[in-house]
């Protein structure tokens, strides 16, 4: 998808209007709370307005494949009012946020006190295997559906920047009938860190892990993508420590229309550092990340995926829950994306390429050129130049406690009726946790707890076998 100079105008200006708009209802608030008298004088200076970072993840329903919503308008609930994340149309697909938090929105809010949150969801759509017959089912969840998260207690506001989590629990918000007919009630866990409290990179704490999307500008020092899952764009600043990778290897390289992934630190001045950004995707190319669901000849030759993400030209929101064709041709490229794991000193070489692919893995595609579209329908085709393994969530009961900051190895034993259980016959995977895993908390979780696990999946000589990124209770 190619964007026009006009249209990024204007995303830009309704976004930098949008924040004075919050700048000046901060002003309003304060105004109000302090009453219309002149005596005593109005104190100074007024209140400001503090950068609060929106992220969304996954507590997942295990039989889905893919699970995306439209949703129509946000709102953070205050003492004083109501402040809007988004009216704006925004598409979000949870199931590849399992056990992760990814940002949808950076606004400029007042200063002072929220209580809760308010969302609205036009429709969802819904991608799972028939536990019979194996078959791929897809499905729509008309609304409006609206929801309203309360806080567990207030969260303050001040002039340090906030991340405001809010993570789905798909498991007890989608409910189906006798006769197959799905029902939504979005359920909510919430949380909020400050910035810098924690790993850097991670959302939970203001932070970006792989945000993907299409570069729509550049400068000396800074970029802007335009992601395809997010209310608005998002400006990096660069500095002599940011990592650039993959087809680029300096800023001067870096240019509009480019897919990028960017793993980024939020400042306390609200600002994104890019500490790396990695392409692979020039202008007019596309990228698009999901599940396998079938594979193709051994070496491979082709792939059906579950859409789950995507970045590029002919690339839309219609593409999400949907499944596409994958081809792959003797010159396409195989990578482990191993940007958060250690894969030393493992007992197996972990392997991945057009011998090695497997349905159930999590993979982005690239390709250097747009999806080939056949028909009306958003079904097309992907001719890749590169295929890279990515991380994906996994949930189940572990045998072992888990200790941080140890070398150890776990059986996850899976959710019965979990769609990677119906894809792949498997009701278990083996776990692998490094020194470097981030486990919650960072205490000891019992065995027999129920995990969400997240990491890179291969299957070694038949046995499915996770490297961990992260590992915490569900």
């Amino acid at each position: 998808m190619k964007y026009s100079s006009s249209y990024l105008s204007q995303v830009r200006s309704r976004f930098f209007s949008s924040l004075a708009l919050l700048g000046a209802l901060g002003i309003l608030i304060y105004l109000t709370a302090c009453g219309g008298s002149s005596t005593p004088p109005l104190p100074t200076p007024t209140p400001g307005s503090t950068a609060v970072q929106i992220n969304l993840g996954d507590a997942p329903a295990d039989w889905m494949l893919a699970f995306s919503m439209n949703v129509t308008s946000m709102a953070l609930n205050g003492s004083s009012g109501s402040v809007s994340i988004s009216n704006a149309a925004t598409p979000v697909e949870m199931i590849h946020r399992l056990g992760t938090m990814e940002p949808v929105a950076l606004i400029a809010a007042p200063q002072g006190s929220y209580t809760g949150a308010t969302i609205t969801v036009a429709s969802c759509k819904v991608t799972y295997l028939d536990p019979t017959t194996k078959a791929l089912v897809q499905k729509t969840i008309n609304g409006p559906i609206s929801a309203t998260i309360p806080f567990a207690s207030s969260v303050t506001l001040g002039t340090t920047p906030l991340a405001f989590n809010f993570d789905l629990d798909l498991e007890n918000s989608v409910t189906m009938d006798s006769s197959g007919n799905l029902q939504f009630s979005p359920q909510f866990h919430t949380s909020t860190a400050t910035q810098g409290s924690g790993n850097g990179n991670d959302a939970r704490y203001g932070g970006m892990q792989q945000m993907m999307g299409v570069v729509s500008s550049t400068s000396t020092n800074a970029f802007t993508i335009i992601p395809l899952q997010a209310t608005n764009t998002f400006t990096f600043t660069i500095n002599n420590a940011t990592q650039f990778q993959g087809n680029i290897s300096t800023m001067a390289m870096l240019g509009t229309g480019m897919g990028v992934l960017v793993t980024a630190t939020l400042q306390p001045d609200g600002t994104f550092l890019a500490t790396r950004v990695r392409s692979r995707m020039n202008a007019g190319g596309i990228m698009g990340g999901g599940i396998i669901t079938a594979v193709t000849g051994k070496p491979a030759t082709q792939l059906t995926l579950v859409m789950q993400n995507g970045a590029g030209a002919s690339i839309t929101t219609d593409y999400l829950s949907q499944t596409v064709t994958v081809d792959i041709a003797s010159t396409t490229g195989f990578e482990i994306d191993d940007d958060r794991i250690d894969l030393t000193h493992l007992p197996f070489t972990p392997l991945f390429d057009a011998n090695n692919i497997y349905v159930g893995q999590s993979v982005l595609p690239i390709s250097e050129s747009a999806l080939a579209v056949s028909g009306t329908t958003s079904t097309g085709t992907i001719a890749a130049s590169e295929i890279r393994l990515q991380e994906q969530g996994a949930r189940g009961t572990t045998d072992v406690a888990i200790t941080p900051a140890t070398a150890s190895t776990f059986t996850l034993t899976l959710m019965p009726g979990c769609a990677f259980t119906t894809l792949t016959g498997a009701t278990s995977i083996l776990v692998y946790q490094q020194t470097g895993t981030n486990v919650e908390n960072s205490t000891t979780i019992p065995a027999g707890t129920t995990l969400r696990v997240h990491g890179l999946l291969f299957n070694n000589a038949g046995q499915w076998t996770l490297v961990a990124s992260t590992i915490a209770s569900s």
